[in-house]
This record gives C-alpha cells, sequence and structure tokens, in this order.
C-alpha cells in the first residue's frame, strides 16, 4: 500500500507538469486543456488530503463536548 503523503505529492507534481506544459502549449486550446486537468488533479490532491481512506468520521457533538467552555470560578 502507497504512503497517502507520496500520493498527495505525486499528484502536485502532475499538476505543475501540466501547468508547464500549458505555458510551453503554442495553441491556446491546447493549452486550456492543461490547465483545466491541471486544477482538476490540484482539486483531486486537495480532497484526498482532507479526507483520509479507512479512518472514520468524527463525531462533532462528541468533540464540542469535550471542548465546551467551563466556567470556573475559586
Amino acid at each position: 500500500m502507497r504512503n497517502s503523503a507520496q500520493d498527495l505529492r505525486d499528484l502536485l507534481k502532475l499538476a505543475a507538469m501540466l501547468r508547464r506544459f500549458a505555458e510551453d502549449a503554442t495553441d491556446r486550446g491546447y493549452a486550456a486543456k492543461f490547465l483545466r486537468a491541471a486544477i482538476e488533479v490540484e482539486m483531486r490532491a486537495e480532497f484526498l488530503a482532507g479526507h483520509r481512506a479507512g479512518e472514520p468520521e468524527p463525531d462533532w457533538e462528541h468533540q464540542a463536548a469535550l471542548h465546551a467552555p467551563v466556567d470556573l470560578r475559586i
């Protein structure tokens, strides 16, 4: 199984490479396709960074209760 951090780095390298291809393209339509692909790859990387596979979604109500303010008088 691959490391998820390495997968994210690979996706971002791919997006950077697509952007370089877009800069080098002489046809504007072709460059736009490279840019759209780079944006989609970056969005996928951002999604994967926020969602870890195999980990359950946190119970937000329980987390809020753990961090509720406390009124302490001494």
